[in-house]
């Protein structure tokens, strides 16, 4: 599907300083991100308090959230999303 498409294109485009593999692996699964982004649309939170609800950074959060919103984009209708 989407995400699957997008993986390699997002691999390659990172500017990695460990060796390729290395570095801090996620720590949500695909459906809890995925719920991260529909809470997110759905509750509006800051993504400080989404990163506390789902043990992350704000920054990560925030990544996470932008991500799946433009996959998610492309498979909700418009209204879903607004």
């Amino acid at each position: 599907m989407q995400h699957k498409k997008l993986q390699p294109e997002i691999e390659s485009k990172k500017i990695c300083i460990n060796q390729k593999g290395g570095g801090q692996k996620l720590e949500l699964e695909i459906k809890e991100q995925v719920c991260l982004s529909l809470f997110s649309l759905s509750k509006m939170p800051t993504f400080e308090i989404l990163g506390l609800h789902f043990s992350m950074s704000k920054i990560e959060a925030k990544n996470t959230f932008h991500y799946w919103l433009e996959i998610l984009g492309n498979i909700l209708p418009a209204s879903l999303l607004e």
